[in-house]
């Protein structure tokens, strides 16, 4: 066989030793043992050893320690070792007690055949490593399915705090304002901003229950969101892209990904005439980068305590989507945030 087997021969006549070693040691690798405490201690070292014993063979008919007796205390601290006994043919009630006590695999008939014996050592193997294969499937499987309900979880879980942020009252309060503004002011300003407004909110409903869209898509929604902020904060607040080529554009992106850091950008940082707050959107290699200049709001208005909630839910997501994960940092006097630009299909 293609694995080098373990197997244990327990006797206590030491030329039965000699007989099984020389028999099967070109096919397995070989351990003997005089009695019933050698191979417990045997055993135990071997395991020690991270090289456990696979099959014991043990004659029934040994002094201080039978042979069902010594496999009935390997069944609790070996139990994957496959146990076999020796007994004479005439001997039906040690047999028994083996089936019974020991739970062997197989009694043999001394004395034994050798062409037989292999083929049985042969079999129990073969049963040994399907019974610890299909035990790691199984495991396997469990981790898999505790992995897939974790990730489904996370998942709903973090598509119910984007859709919750994202649908701010804040945003549709101050936009409502700037809408009654303009009404009466600037009346084709107003209608434009209504269909702004009216295309962010039908890109959130059709994309809430997308796992990834087109680059492209998300900054059509972007440049729509950023729009209702210009209207409040005029030449106060300024978006930049640039880099941005034609495969990068059918990247795959988690939707309201680009939404979500404008919007912090814009609740975190100082906009004003002093202070105009640029949010710069670039390609940088496999990643998509939206910065901006680092000028932090302090007083602790309403609205502006930074939870880390938004990054959060970005590092959960493309957890969900892919190995690689979101960067957020702060060097330079600029603020980073770096999401990698994912395929799709």
């Amino acid at each position: 066989m293609a694995t080098p087997y373990n197997i244990l021969y327990v006797d206590d006549e030491p030329h039965n030793l000699v007989a099984f070693s020389a028999s099967f040691r070109r096919h397995y690798v070989i351990f003997t043992a005089g009695s019933g405490t050698e191979a417990l201690h045997l055993m135990r070292t071997q395991t020690e050893r991270n090289q456990p014993i696979h099959l014991i063979i043990s004659d029934q008919r040994m002094p201080e320690m039978t042979g069902v007796e010594l496999l009935e205390q390997l069944l609790t601290e070996f139990p994957d070792t496959i146990r076999m006994v020796l007994t004479a043919y005439s001997d039906l009630e040690s047999a028994i007690n083996a089936i019974n006590k020991g739970k062997v695999y197989q009694f043999i008939n001394k004395p034994w055949n050798t062409d037989e014996l292999r083929m049985t050592l042969d079999n129990a193997l073969q049963y040994y490593h399907l019974k610890i294969e299909n035990r790691a499937l199984q495991e396997e499987r469990t981790r898999l399915l505790i992995r897939a309900e974790r990730q489904e979880k996370e998942a709903i879980r973090s598509r119910f705090e984007t859709l919750k942020n994202q649908v701010n009252p804040h945003f549709l309060f101050n936009s409502l304002n700037a809408l009654a503004s303009l009404v009466h002011k600037n009346p084709d300003a107003a209608r434009e901003f209504i269909q702004k407004l009216s295309d962010v909110y039908r890109y959130i409903i059709d994309q809430r229950d997308a796992e990834l869209v087109d680059l492209r898509e998300e900054l059509q929604f972007m440049r729509a969101y950023f729009f209702l902020h210009k209207i409040r904060f005029g030449d106060n607040l300024h978006l930049v892209e640039r880099g941005l080529t034609g495969p990068q554009l059918h990247a795959g992106t988690p939707p309201l990904a680009l939404q979500l850091l404008v919007e912090n950008a814009i609740k975190h940082n100082i906009v004003s005439s002093e202070q105009p707050l640029t949010i710069e959107v670039y390609a940088e290699g496999e990643y998509l980068v939206v910065r901006n200049n680092f000028q932090p709001r302090t007083g602790g208005a309403p609205g502006v305590v930074s939870t880390g909630i938004g990054h959060q839910n970005l590092r959960e997501r493309y957890g969900f989507l892919s190995d690689c994960g979101p960067d957020f940092y702060q060097e330079g006097g600029y603020f980073y945030a770096r999401l990698p630009l994912l395929r799709r299909g």
